[in-house]
């Protein structure tokens, strides 16, 4: 039995450092593309992660929410894409293309936006995290990591007792 929770222990520990390194190198990653080398976003992949702060792709995509884009141009009417206009970046569904020129709209605007081309868009709205101000509250709470640290170290205190009285008693 005493294996058994050594190799779970194992595993788990294994699998933070993993996730830990991971996370440390993409920020690493991301900061040499934004702040180094200048760019606007960062590309991962040919993908890039973007945080909304309007409303006017609301009940779709909110304020705070994260939202994943495939880097290019390439995209049909009814996407919702990035793109970018007068060094801001937009995220608006796509409601009508005329050879190079598409006309975008937020979900929550009443009116369209002024026509761009595709040279100016960013990509495609691939993915979106929804209520992330939720998560972002919560685990930016010290409290929070407080007691997810003690938990976790009270769950590898609890199995290395168990393992070791295991041990005593055979």
């Amino acid at each position: 039995m005493g294996k058994v929770f050594n190799n779970i222990k194992s595993i788990l520990i294994n699998l933070i450092i993993i996730i830990l390194v991971l996370i440390a190198l993409l920020a690493v990653y991301s900061f040499i593309q934004v702040n180094v080398l200048n760019k606007e976003y960062i590309n991962l992949f040919g993908y890039s992660i973007f945080q909304v702060e309007t409303g006017s792709m609301a009940n779709t995509i909110g304020i705070d929410d994260i939202i994943i884009v495939k880097l290019g141009n390439n995209v049909l009417e009814n996407d919702i894409i990035t793109y970018k206009k007068n060094n801001e970046l937009i995220t608006h569904r796509v409601i009508k293309i005329d050879d190079d020129s598409i006309i975008a709209k937020g979900d929550n605007n009443s009116s369209e936006d002024a026509p761009i081309k595709k040279d100016d868009i960013v990509g495609k709205v691939v993915f979106i995290f929804n209520n992330i101000k939720v998560w972002k509250a919560v685990f930016s709470d010290i409290k929070v990591i407080l007691s997810i640290c003690i938990t976790f170290i009270l769950l590898i205190l609890l199995v290395s007792y168990k393992e070791k009285v295991g041990e005593k008693n055979v």
